[in-house]
């Protein structure tokens, strides 16, 4: 067999386990990223009307811009907490020896290179930018270690994800500002859920996280408050101004149902896989939320 015939093969290969490995960095959180980015690409999409070959295109363009966006996350969180991972998530490529810690350093220098590159390329430089200097906040520079800087960052970081998600279609409008800044809001004030299920590994780590801060008690009393009131603020600024119709109202409880699944789940089912179940949830509540912005935002 000739060096021709084995290097394209070579090639492929290589591109497979690169491709492989990044689903196993992200794989975990996928449902606060690439889905329902790609689900607010796709109201955009309605919303300007593209033709569906153009639309094809710019969904499958989105879908790769936002698995760069959390790929860049997840390098950079999983490189500075594998000693957390060995306690909260084992099943981490660097705990687990799918990747060295020198392998994923170079992997994360060039996502830093080729996710701004691409942003320019799609017309949101400016917010690929600001994801990256969250990043740099929350790895590097302490934001992380801190239940304030941890609640911005996710906050902060849905206004780089879904301003992106509209701008590679089209010009943002005050409606999709509207649902950009209610999930702002409702993302900064209700993400420490996540931090419910860590609490043995932030411990061991010194991380001064809601619950070890404020007390579990506390801190689950207020998440049950937050998602309480949760489906008051998500009618009256996400699905109200779409108007009465049926699907909307649908919607509207199927998304305040869950909020309220929620708010009695993180105080009566404590425990680390109750927890993480509730974490599951939200994701997907999110996920949802963005979904019903296809047919609410046309």
């Amino acid at each position: 067999m000739t060096t021709t015939t084995i290097a394209p093969a070579a090639v492929l290969r290589t591109a497979w386990r690169e491709i492989r490995l990044s689903w196993l960095f992200i794989s975990a959180d996928r449902w606060t990223t690439i889905f329902p980015a790609t689900c607010f690409v796709v109201a955009a999409i309605v919303h300007a009307r593209l033709p569906p070959a153009e639309a094809v295109a710019t969904v499958a363009l989105g879908a790769l811009y936002f698995w760069l966006f959390v790929y860049e996350h997840t390098l950079a969180n999983q490189l500075v907490g594998v000693e957390e991972d060995r306690i909260n998530k084992p099943f981490r490529p660097l705990v687990t020896g799918q990747s060295t810690v020198r392998g994923a350093r170079l992997r994360l220098i060039a996502v830093r290179v080729a996710f701004p590159v691409y942003g320019y390329f799609l017309g949101v430089l400016e917010w690929a930018l600001l994801w990256q200097v969250l990043s740099l906040l929350q790895h590097e520079y302490g934001w992380g270690r801190h239940w304030l800087g941890r609640n911005l960052y996710a906050g902060i970081g849905v206004i780089a994800q879904l301003a992106a998600a509209w701008e590679i279609v089209t010009g943002i409008t005050p409606d999709a500002w509207r649902w950009i800044v209610t999930l702002t809001i409702t993302v900064t004030l209700l993400m420490s859920v996540q931090d419910l299920r860590d609490i043995t590994g932030d411990r061991a780590i010194h991380r001064s996280t809601m619950p070890l801060v404020f007390g579990e008690t506390r801190t689950r009393v207020f998440l049950c408050v937050g998602f309480a009131v949760g489906p008051a603020a998500i009618h009256h600024f996400l699905m109200a101004p779409a108007g009465p119709h049926w699907w909307i109202v649908a919607t509207d409880v199927l998304l305040g149902g869950l909020s309220l699944l929620l708010s009695v789940r993180v105080v009566l089912l404590r425990g680390r896989e109750h927890d993480q179940r509730s974490y599951r949830l939200v994701e997907q509540w999110y996920t949802l939320a963005l979904a019903a912005s296809i047919y609410t935002l046309r």
